[in-house]
């Protein structure tokens, strides 16, 4: 096997393996941030429980938790496990439910 194809598979299986382990790393968002002040409260609370359950972090509320029963299986409660591009966006995405003045689930 040629040298240079054996790196790019070791690589393109690293990338791979990543991508299992931190799934939030490859995330993609259902709404752009600059749709969010148009969002209502409830809408804005969707797109956030989304986002941590598709980052596999353990949701805490049983609306949640019901909401999104068929994402795949938590790993940690702690949203450290996410890439800081999905905390970021989950940052805009609070201060944003913060300024509406949205109360909690």
């Amino acid at each position: 096997m040629d040298v240079s194809l054996f790196r790019y598979l070791a690589f393109a299986g690293t990338a791979l393996a990543a991508a299992a382990v931190f799934p939030a790393a490859a995330q993609t968002f259902s709404a752009n941030p600059g749709t969010f002040g148009a969002m209502t409260c409830q809408q804005l609370w969707y797109v956030e429980q989304e986002v941590l359950a598709e980052g596999q972090v353990c949701l805490k509320s049983e609306r949640a938790r019901r909401a999104f029963r068929r994402a795949g299986r938590c790993i940690s409660p702690d949203e450290a496990i996410l890439s800081d591009k999905t905390r970021d966006y989950l940052k805009k995405l609070r201060a944003v439910a913060r300024h509406k003045e949205c109360s909690g689930p």
